[in-house]
């Protein structure tokens, strides 16, 4: 048989088609050009000739253990040949009407249009090839979304049964605002850690509202693009949702200054805003923040604290002429921010008439909280007083000012007899703090209040409906609760007296954990920082040092907090090394408190 080389180049496949363009070319010579070398006893076009007549028309349904069968043709050049031939049916149907094919987000709505209509909520769910062609849509439920009645093999047991490579799921909402829901949220994170777990790709989630649509993968591209596919390549939520990386390293400004903590005038009979036990207090370093505030964002009107926590970094910024937004999804943080930043009509002589009414109170009898927390958490007859304590206080408070204040007044007085470490996981086994309770009167700047804003909501719902010149975000984090670390202290803020559980006597936090302390930390940073509608943010970040406990580190990496705030503006980190308040397992070394500042520009 001649050797290839035996050919007249002209004549040669590859010399033919530079010379004279794929035009010129038979199906053999590309299938040549293709398979790049013959096989023993056949040179390249010969072995294309006979693969080309073997299959005939059938060439475009080849598959990879047909070719197999051919004498000569390994794997190697199967794949190269099935690859090639899947590659051009891909491209061809795309050119093709797009019938059954999902390839943007109008797509996938043209086929759910029917939602507009429901009275109901509905979610469905389209399962999809590799070319983005329905395989099937399939109603996952019908009437209110609940993460918790909706289970992953009720969308990924289809999913792999039809070996569907990707999904998109449309869901309606009967209001007509297709704005993403808190529960929403919480499905998505869901789907899309479920759907990598599968193996399957998570296309996209759409809400549809009246006559307006809220889709996942549209809002992560910033409205860029609405295509799945674009020049060839297929993308999804996995994709948009990968931090980019990125050689932008941001200046970094090591501070050394020593800070004097203020040494605020004790009252006799009164307490501040900072007399209280809480993890990542930021009391210390309050001066170190206000540094950079003052260097930043001189000249500022509004400062809104939107994981306040203590509330201490929004009280050092609380002056008459600054409105202070303070936030918080506790109860038992809500209160004490609503008495010291949002009091406004409080008459603080009738108050302390109370609070000395409520230190008079006698017991001797069991409650709730004696019989919950008593000889563990608290001494019996301590435990006794505040369950007693905090029932009168629902029928003694005249206004919700005033509520807040007698129960903010209880919650400090609570863990100054609290037989813990500061946090509420765990009880000392030995019982030494016996002093007996003794409620305060909180000390309120009355005068400073009237423009200010205390509220209690998911902080990336919040987001979307407020504007500040000063957004400061101290969020949980790493995998630890707040709600789990103070969940005695909610408790009691909230007195629904709930069942409580195990040898902590924990009640069901399920609706009140955090985002940050989950594996969805980073998206749900992203989604903030995304809607944020202010010129400087300041973002508290501990590096949480070396922990022994998994569950203390880090949650948002440096890098992913630099690649999101980039988008905004440019970016600076202030740092300084800091031994924080910790649940006691950290080590402690090299643990630095960070603030990464960003002029919001963009």
């Amino acid at each position: 048989m001649p050797r290839i080389k035996d050919i007249p180049k002209i004549d040669r496949p590859r010399e033919k088609f530079l010379k004279k363009g794929p035009e010129a070319l038979s199906k053999s010579d590309l299938l040549a050009i293709l398979l790049g070398s013959g096989i023993k006893g056949k040179n390249v076009k010969q072995l294309s000739e006979n693969i080309i007549k073997k299959f005939g028309k059938n060439f475009l349904n080849i598959t990879v253990d047909d070719l197999l069968k051919i004498s000569g043709i390994g794997q190697a050049k199967a794949l190269q040949i099935a690859s090639a031939v899947a590659l051009v049916k891909r491209y061809y149907d795309e050119k093709e009407p797009k019938r059954n094919l999902v390839l943007s987000v109008n797509d996938a709505i043209a086929l759910t249009s029917d939602l507009k209509e429901k009275k109901k909520e509905y979610l469905i769910c389209l399962y999809l090839n590799a070319r983005n062609a329905l395989l099937k849509k399939d109603i996952i439920s019908i009437g209110t979304l609940d993460k918790s009645l909706i289970h992953p093999r009720e969308i990924f047991g289809p999913a792999v049964e039809l070996r569907s490579a990707g999904i998109i799921l449309v869901h309606n909402h009967p209001s007509g605002d297709p704005s993403p829901s808190k529960q929403d949220i919480d499905i998505f994170n869901k789907i899309i850690e479920a759907g990598k777990i599968m193996g399957v790709n998570i296309i996209d989630i759409i809400i549809i509202g009246d006559d307006k649509i809220y889709s996942f993968f549209k809002d992560l591209q910033q409205g860029k693009s609405t295509d799945y596919v674009s020049d060839g390549i297929q993308y999804s939520l996995f994709d948009l949702l990968e931090a980019e990386t990125s050689a932008y390293t941001p200046a970094t400004t090591k501070v050394n200054k020593i800070y004097f903590s203020l040494k605020k005038r004790n009252i006799v009979g009164k307490f501040q805003i900072q007399n209280r036990r809480f993890l990542g207090n930021k009391y210390k370093l309050l001066g170190f923040i206000e540094d950079i505030v003052n260097e930043k964002c001189n000249g500022f009107n509004s400062f809104c604290d939107i994981f306040a926590g203590t509330g201490v970094v929004g009280e050092r910024f609380n002056e008459k002429d600054i409105k202070v937004i303070s936030n918080d999804l506790l109860f038992s943080n809500y209160f004490p921010l609503k008495t010291f930043l949002g009091s406004t009509q409080i008459n603080l002589d009738t108050l302390k008439e109370k609070i000395d009414l409520l230190n008079d109170l006698k017991v001797n009898q069991d409650n709730y909280f004696s019989i919950h927390y008593g000889d563990t958490y608290f001494t019996l007859e301590n435990a006794r007083k505040i369950g007693v304590i905090r029932e009168k206080i629902e029928e003694l408070a005249s206004n919700k000012d005033e509520k807040a204040a007698l129960i903010t007044a209880l919650l400090y007085a609570t863990d100054k007899v609290a037989n813990t470490v500061g946090h509420y996981d765990a009880y000392r086994k030995k019982l030494d703090t016996i002093q007996p309770i003794q409620l305060l009167v909180p000390d309120i700047a009355l005068d400073s209040n009237s423009n200010n804003e205390v509220l209690r909501e998911d902080a990336n719902l919040l987001i979307r409906k407020i504007s500040c010149d000063v957004l400061y975000m101290d969020p949980p984090y790493n995998s630890r609760q707040y709600c789990d670390a103070y969940h005695l202290l909610e408790n009691l803020a909230t007195w629904k007296k709930p069942q409580v559980y195990g040898k902590a006597k924990k009640m069901d936090r399920s609706r009140i954990k955090s985002d940050y302390c989950l594996k969805a930390a980073m998206r749900a940073f992203n989604d903030l920082i995304k809607n944020a509608n202010c010129k400087h943010i300041l973002i508290s970040y501990n590096n949480t040092g070396e922990s022994k406990d998994g569950r203390s580190n880090a949650r948002i990496k440096d890098e992913e907090i630099i690649n999101i705030l980039k988008n905004k503006g440019d970016v600076e980190i202030f740092e300084r090394d800091y031994k924080a308040f910790t649940t006691g397992k950290s080590n402690g070394n090299g643990n630095t408190e960070r603030v990464f500042y960003c002029k919001a520009t963009k």
